[in-house]
């Protein structure tokens, strides 16, 4: 009987961990059924993942009311169903052991449903208090707004890629001569803007010439009449596009919607507004010549008006134009611009080089990845005097159709670049391990398309077999590229 209760209390366990597991996946996609879909929908992971959720590694959900009524009615649901199923195997009898363990492995297997029919229950109220909140924002703003002596003008940021680094650009410029408020590092979505508006965008009359106040908002979306909304709450005067790439594909479903998407910012700018557009970027480029109003394209060509180094990754020069540009509209000085620029300091989620563990070179880039991100921090990493260069990065995720491509590019540039790079999820693996310098047969077994790459790509499961790999190449010959959401596991080690 002990042995019985001991099993019970394990599978219990089992249980509340893979309630947890997929509250934790929903809650990492904000329990958005597209977006869930787009990374979790392929069949062999989300297999995986439907009969792994409760093993060794624990993922827990950041606790916030929602996350704990849904894993708290998950568990209570489960607890019925195990009620149900005792009664249908055992006719409420504690005894035969194995078709109670039976009537476990049932509810495990059905916990991904209950989790995500949980989820869907929350979906209406969740949708009824987004509004509410949206239109108290929208309101408070517009009475900021109609008020002259508040003394506000707003700024939009969107893009691809690039939002959050032309975001902190742009504030420590303008901060130089104006009073700035910024939406806070991940908040760029309609309900954080809004209710970062309704707890930190308060009226305050201006005192003095230097008292404007500049409101500066990221822009993000996942399909289009997201940044509409935010726009339709914020009313931005000042809009950037900082690029438009492959980035949320599978969620866009085309390149032409992900550009419709972005060009709402620019849509809703008023008449005597200005947009800037990235030089760089085929698609801002068309944009650009769409639009008929006040307008400026600008990219690293235009760099050395206001900037006297180039040791950045290139899409960093692009924002820093862009800011430029923006900081001069606003009217600043040449002088003034280039002053701020000068003192203008990389925060803690931008491209980050030091020296680390043995004395490599390391460049931290882990913040996130995007195709156009990731070719820039491979060619930074290419003008590194580093005889031996190493990239980690897991495969990219939601570009739909066009995956397989953008791994292609990846793995061609990575063959160009780097003499070893460790992947760490298999999705594309064996694409950019072709393009890197390997075919992969039908029968998975690789052969070298040139020996002097013969262990150019790795696939690794775990941090702990990166770092293995990892272990005996750090040098100060070394330079060593840390690309994408990597487990911090990996970037501690580094140091």
């Amino acid at each position: 009987m002990i042995f019985f209760y001991v099993i019970l209390l394990l599978v219990g366990l089992i249980l509340t961990k893979s309630s947890l597991f997929w509250v934790y996946l929903w809650q990492t996609k904000e329990y958005r059924l597209d977006r869930f879909w787009a990374e979790y929908g392929y069949p062999k992971k989300l297999g995986r993942f439907w009969l792994f959720s409760g093993g060794r590694k624990f993922h827990q959900p950041v606790q916030t009311i929602k996350s704990v009524l849904i894993h708290f009615i998950s568990l209570v649901v489960v607890a019925l169903g195990m009620f149900v199923l005792l009664k249908i195997f055992l006719g409420g009898a504690l005894s035969n052991s194995w078709l109670l363990i039976i009537s476990l492995i049932i509810l495990y297997l059905l916990m991904p449903l209950i989790v995500s029919f949980n989820v869907l229950i929350f979906y209406i109220p969740t949708v009824i208090i987004k509004h509410i909140i949206y239109r108290l924002a929208a309101k408070k703003m517009r009475k900021i707004g109609s008020k002259e002596r508040y003394n506000l003008i707003v700024i939009g940021i969107t893009g691809s890629y690039g939002k959050s680094s032309a975001k902190e650009f742009l504030a420590q410029i303008l901060e130089k001569k104006f009073n700035v408020i910024k939406t806070p590092e991940n908040v760029n979505s309609e309900i954080g803007v809004a209710k970062f508006v309704l707890k930190n965008v308060n009226p305050s009359i201006s005192s003095g010439h230097n008292e404007q106040r500049v409101f500066i908002v990221e822009m993000g979306a996942y399909k289009r009449g997201e940044i509409k909304r935010i726009c339709d709450i914020v009313k931005p005067k000042i809009g950037i596009i900082t690029g438009i790439g492959e980035q949320h594909l599978a969620l866009f479903g085309s390149i032409e919607n992900i550009k419709k998407a972005k060009f709402e910012l620019i849509e809703s700018l008023p008449v005597d507004g200005l947009a800037v557009f990235c030089g760089e970027n085929k698609y801002c480029l068309e944009l650009a010549e769409k639009h008929e109003k006040k307008k400026v394209v600008c990219g690293v060509s235009d760099a050395n008006k206001y900037v006297s180094y180039t040791n950045l990754p290139k899409h960093y020069l692009s924002n820093i134009v862009a800011a430029a540009e923006v900081a001069k509209y606003l009217g600043m000085s040449d002088e003034e611009i280039k002053e701020a620029i000068k003192n203008i300091k990389l925060t803690e989620r931008m491209t980050k080089t030091f020296t680390g563990r043995n004395g490599a070179l390391v460049i931290d880039d882990t913040y996130s990845a995007n195709p156009d991100g990731v070719l820039a921090a491979l060619d930074y990493l290419a003008r590194q005097k580093q005889k031996t260069k190493i990239i980690v990065m897991p495969c990219l995720i939601e570009l739909g159709k066009l995956a397989e491509e953008v791994h292609r590019r990846i793995g061609k540039r990575i063959g160009e670049v780097c003499d070893l790079a460790i992947i760490t999820t298999s999705d594309y693996f064996s694409i950019i391990k072709e393009e890197a310098g390997f075919v992969v047969s039908s029968s998975s077994r690789a052969r070298s398309r040139d020996s002097s790459n013969q262990d150019k790509s790795v696939l690794v499961g775990s941090p702990s077999k990166a770092i293995e790999f990892l272990k005996d190449k750090l040098n100060p010959d070394t330079a060593v590229l840390l690309e994408g959401r990597l487990a911090q596991e990996i970037v501690d080690f580094m140091k």
